[in-house]
């Protein structure tokens, strides 16, 4: 897989805004959409084991009162996700970068119970933090500009600015209908 970097010049001079490179990138990260011949290619399926597992942590971390703001790693053990958690973070560390997880029924949770399955497993591929001056951990994506003509990035119709996001940072988003409605952190 090779990739090729475009040069943007700073505005006011004549520095690149993005490094350059003398070669061709060659890493699993480095891909183009060619690379996969179907989704099958970068997508981890959920088994029933797995579905029968989260469904009975979701069970337990309920019974025991546990919101989106306190649900820690340990409320959410499932040993029969280990080796997609592991998949995930090489993939992230490793590969190409990203993965599709696929197979969680989401007709079976309520809008809160997806956000809660979504930031616990989270919670086994680092930590997670606020991106919104809100202050909120999940973001919703829906276009509330005509509610808040003042609503920003993932809040509002228009196309987000591309930027620059650390190594070490992992942004991710959850499809929860066949809508597309996306709910984002990172």
């Amino acid at each position: 897989m090779t990739a090729s970097l475009e040069v943007r010049l700073a505005e006011d001079s004549e520095t690149p805004a993005t490094p350059v490179f003398a070669a061709p990138i060659r890493h699993p990260s480095a891909w183009t959409v060619a690379d996969f011949r179907s989704p099958a290619d970068y997508s981890i399926d959920l088994d029933a084991a797995q579905l029968r597992d989260i469904a009975a942590a979701m069970r337990r971390i309920k019974a025991a009162g546990i919101g989106l703001d306190g649900l820690q790693r340990e409320h959410f053990e499932v040993l029969s996700l280990r080796p997609v958690v592991e998949e995930i973070l090489r993939q992230i560390k490793d590969g190409r970068g990203f993965v599709l997880l696929r197979g969680l029924p989401v007709e079976d949770y309520s809008k809160d119970e997806l956000g809660l399955i979504f930031w616990a497993i989270g919670t086994h591929l680092g930590r997670g933090l606020s991106q919104s001056v809100m202050g909120d951990r999940l973001g919703h994506v829906k276009d509330f500009s005509r509610e808040d003509p003042g609503a920003r990035a993932y809040r509002n119709k228009q196309e987000l600015s591309p930027h620059t996001v650390r190594a070490t940072w992992l942004a991710s988003c959850a499809c929860a209908t066949r809508r597309r409605a996306a709910v984002c952190h990172g």
